[in-house]
């Protein structure tokens, strides 16, 4: 059963949800993306529990398209690719499942919640394009939800990792002695995702904003002091990765910032090292050997079923069968594994190479476009939602962290956010070829 709690904390939020939407005259279409990150926090509860990782997120985004949703004819660079990918993607789906060895009501599930978070990506992308407040809004947003992380972090310090909202913590919360630190998420390792894919976008100027406030420096090392305390060392390498690029096409006056951010951070690891979660964890080779033998056995699925997967959203059941020893031990209670250690080869083994390559293409596309525009219009923010974009990619390489609608929410936006960095460019095309038209 769940924590009442929790389900107090979900009538909260689906009252707030209503109240907003029938009481308030603003954009509702804004309000509903706003709401959704500012509730961030409590999007992952599961409504029908009993029925499947059907969440708040989902429920909220039917019931919005289903009552309040008003469609704006909106023009977006590369439209027409997108919806192509979609389309194909959901195909690939509908084939995977049918040739499924093994089928449950997960597949429809997984179904229901990529198409939720399809259709709110196209809500972010048509409000953010052309709206270049709207998109400095949907950024700040994201920042406070990252401070209300910090504070849950701290409190988590004070009473206890039991202070949560999950059902249930992750088993690698605690491992011989050692907390990993999740905040209000359920793994340590998706936080640290999360972390390290935020925290860049403290470093963005607002719009009318000649310089970088030192407030957001102190939550950029404190993010990153947060993100020790995660011991997610994939979430840390992805962070750097992200740095790396953020460094190489950056100005002097942020190369000056990083290095005085990087010496702060090197000051607090030298005195406290033995504080962090991240230096008391296992070696890096045992984790190695642990996850080497299950991306085996995930590269063995994908050469039995190569081009259409074993089904979205099957892989547990899959394993279950096929690979029984992929399990873990919790409560006397056995749960078989969701993922392969990998989100990679996760989206490998269910989707096969055709999925696979349209999935990545939605990935990198954004990224390699965002680049050329960041070329001709030398704007760091671009780089800089670039980079946050990458440390997930990174980190999402060992676990597979869309299947947390909080994360899915957050790198979508990401994605969007890239997307919509062209804005300037494609209006300025529109309307010269609006002029040749008329001439």
């Amino acid at each position: 059963m769940q924590k009442n709690y929790l389900i107090a904390l979900v009538l909260l939020v689906f009252s707030l949800f209503i109240f907003q939407m029938l009481f308030t005259k603003s954009d509702k279409n804004k309000g509903f993306i706003l709401f959704i990150i500012f509730t961030l926090p409590f999007l992952s509860i599961d409504i029908f529990p009993y029925f499947g990782n059907i969440t708040t997120f989902e429920c909220l985004t039917f019931l919005f398209y289903l009552f309040f949703y008003k469609s704006k004819n909106v023009e977006v660079p590369n439209g027409g690719l997108y919806f192509f990918l979609f389309i194909s993607l959901i195909l690939v789906s509908i084939i995977g499942a049918f040739n499924a060895a093994t089928l449950t009501n997960e597949t429809s599930i997984a179904i229901i919640q990529y198409s939720c978070i399809f259709a709110f990506a196209k809500i972010v992308v048509s409000e953010c394009f052309g709206n270049i407040e709207f998109y400095h809004s949907v950024i700040n947003a994201l920042k406070v939800t990252l401070v209300f992380s910090l504070f849950f972090l701290l409190c988590q310090f004070i009473f206890g990792v039991n202070f949560s909202l999950e059902k249930s913590l992750n088993s690698n919360v605690l491992v011989l002695d050692v907390i990993r630190y999740p905040s209000f998420f359920q793994d340590p390792q998706k936080y640290a995702q999360f972390l390290s894919a935020t925290s860049f976008l403290f470093l963005i100027k607002g719009k009318n904003t000649s310089h970088l406030p030192i407030v957001n420096l102190l939550f950029v090392c404190l993010s990153l002091i947060a993100l020790l305390f995660t011991g997610g060392r994939a979430g840390l390498g992805g962070w750097c990765v992200g740095f790396f690029i953020f460094i190489i096409f950056s100005n002097n006056q942020f190369k000056i910032v990083s290095i005085i951010v990087i010496l702060l951070l090197s000051v607090v690891v030298y005195y406290f090292s033995e504080s962090f979660s991240m230096f008391q964890r296992s070696s890096v080779g045992d984790a190695y050997d642990f996850r080497i033998s299950i991306w085996q056995d995930a590269l063995n699925i994908f050469n039995q079923h190569p081009f259409f997967g074993i089904g979205i959203g099957n892989y547990s059941n899959y394993v279950s069968v096929h690979n029984p020893d992929q399990f873990w031990s919790s409560d006397n209670r056995i749960t078989y594994f969701s993922h392969p250690e990998s989100g990679y080869l996760k989206i490998l083994t269910e989707f096969g190479i055709v999925g696979f390559i349209l999935v990545i293409t939605f990935m990198l596309f954004p990224i390699f476009l965002a680049f050329n525009y960041f070329r001709k219009s030398k704007d760091i923010n671009v780089v800089l939602i670039i980079s946050a974009f990458s440390s997930w990619l990174v980190g999402f390489y060992t676990v597979y962290s869309f299947d947390d609608s909080r994360i899915r929410i957050v790198i979508v936006i990401l994605i969007c956010l890239l997307i919509t960095s062209l804005q300037n460019d494609f209006q300025k095309e529109i309307s010269s070829n609006k002029k040749l038209l008329t001439q």
